[in-house]
């Protein structure tokens, strides 16, 4: 009988939430200009603050859980282990709202793939989240800027034309 109460009990448990520590940033690269010193050349990362993502647990649709991250770039909570995909909040928005917002359109200096990439876009998930029992730190993940475009989907920087 004990031995039966054991074995369910390590079962419950490894079911059960565990806290979790996630750390959200952005790594923008040096973008050109007077000759960095080494520490310019390696860019610099910030803090996603206030970022709103999605979990969307492997095999499932619709979404698990939203996490807020602080202004630090982190949120702390309790996590069920299993496998998750990460999807930043925009990829819930429409094509035409991700084109408003992000002011995705053709210019001089700017060229926009389509609301076909947006679309493929937001279906990829930013990253995944392998969350299992022997977890005991915090998860980096870093979104990476491109120069002139930033973080804008679909959009491609083609410098200005020269007259």
């Amino acid at each position: 009988m004990k031995t039966t109460l054991f074995i369910l009990s390590l079962l419950l448990y490894s079911c059960s939430a565990q806290k979790v520590s996630i750390s959200m940033h952005t790594h923008y690269p040096y973008c050109g200009g007077a000759k960095p010193s080494p520490e310019m050349a390696a860019g610099r990362k910030e803090p996603c603050s206030n970022l709103k993502v999605a979990l969307i647990k492997d095999g499932e649709t619709s979404v698990y859980k939203w996490l807020t991250f602080d202004a630090d770039g982190m949120w702390v909570g309790n996590l069920k282990p299993g496998n998750y995909s990460i999807f930043q909040e925009d990829k819930f928005l429409s094509s035409d709202d991700l084109i408003k917002k992000h002011n995705l359109i053709d210019s001089e200096l700017y060229r926009f793939s389509g609301a076909k990439c947006l679309e493929t876009w937001k279906k990829e998930a930013d990253f995944q989240l392998v969350f299992g029992k022997e977890w005991s730190s915090l998860t980096p993940f870093n979104f990476k800027s491109k120069c002139q475009v930033g973080l804008r989907p679909c959009l491609e920087y083609i410098g200005p034309k020269v007259n």
